[in-house]
């Protein structure tokens, strides 16, 4: 990847297609429902629209990113392409409103980025509408130097390569996003499967472990070595233990361990004050651009 983003980053596709899927597809369940989860897996392969050139080279891409028809982003649809085939966005946009919208909305959801000016404009000439209130961000952190940094004593940082705990990893998830019920936690399969994805490593699936043993942050980094890039998805900590610096310090691990296999830069796709308090910049910019089908 060069220059400015307009195709999704490696740590998306992973996280999309074995993390997100089997995780919605069990959420809020009473057991484990593994059924679930690969129902969700195997709707989000079967809706994933690609365009190939002559060659059998992949020219362009249509994706949506939560699997479950029940879930509030359902309808929000992503489209990735080859510079030299943008002609082929019209068509992309015709499989996107006849197989990706939300059909009990009425509506269909496309993301661009500000920049992005020949999709923009084909997305107000299809009648979409921008919502300019709801940007989304993505920052970017030079790496100087490898960043040290010191914890309280009984405190330590660890990694899924030094104890592969997924009950205790996924109930930091689920804690670190603000959900205390434990049927709205990944699964063990939901995590299990994360862990299957081409580009997870889990020495830089990280967290923050207290004396008593339970995880507080929690942070996975993942390395685009074609770009020496690094990316941060997802970043988490505890409610009772924020604004202590675990976060930050979870974080700059992963700054620190990318930065050894080659990063230059990180990115995260978040513009959340925590991050450009840490040495993060905005980068990109984007909004979600509607439009209500007809009946």
């Amino acid at each position: 990847m060069s220059g400015r983003l307009i195709n999704w980053r490696i740590e998306r596709w992973n996280y999309a297609r074995y993390f997100v899927a089997p995780f919605l597809g069990a959420y809020g369940s009473e057991h484990p429902n593994v059924e679930g989860s690969q129902q969700a897996i195997r709707f989000w392969e079967d809706t994933v629209g690609v365009w190939e050139n002559g060659a059998g080279e992949i020219a362009g891409v249509v994706n949506i990113e939560h699997p479950v028809t029940s879930h509030p982003d359902f309808g929000e649809v992503f489209f990735q392409r080859h510079p030299q085939y943008e002609f082929l966005l019209e068509e992309m946009l015709d499989y996107a409103e006849e197989n990706l919208a939300n059909k009990e909305k009425n509506r269909i959801v496309a993301f661009a980025y500000d920049y992005d000016g020949a999709f923009q404009e084909l997305l107000r000439r299809r009648g979409y509408q921008k919502d300019a209130e709801r940007p989304g961000y993505g920052s970017e952190f030079f790496i100087k130097e490898r960043p040290e940094q010191t914890l309280p004593t009984g405190y330590a940082i660890r990694s899924m390569a030094d104890e592969n705990d997924v009950e205790r990893r996924r109930k930091i998830f689920g804690l670190g996003f603000n959900h205390p019920d434990p049927k709205e936690w990944p699964t063990a399969f939901a995590y299990e499967e994360l862990q299957r994805a081409p580009d997870y490593r889990r020495e830089l699936d990280l967290y923050v472990v207290n004396p008593d043993g339970e995880y507080v942050a929690c942070c996975i980094a993942w390395y685009d070595d074609l770009n020496r890039m690094g990316i941060l998805e997802p970043v988490a900590t505890h409610p009772d233990f924020r604004r202590r610096g675990f976060g930050r310090a979870v974080v700059m691990e992963g700054v620190r361990r990318v930065a050894a296999l080659g990063a230059e830069t990180v990115q995260v796709g978040s513009g959340q004050p925590f991050y450009e308090a840490i040495g993060f910049q905005k980068k990109f910019m984007g909004y979600c651009w509607t439009k209500e089908l007809s009946e």
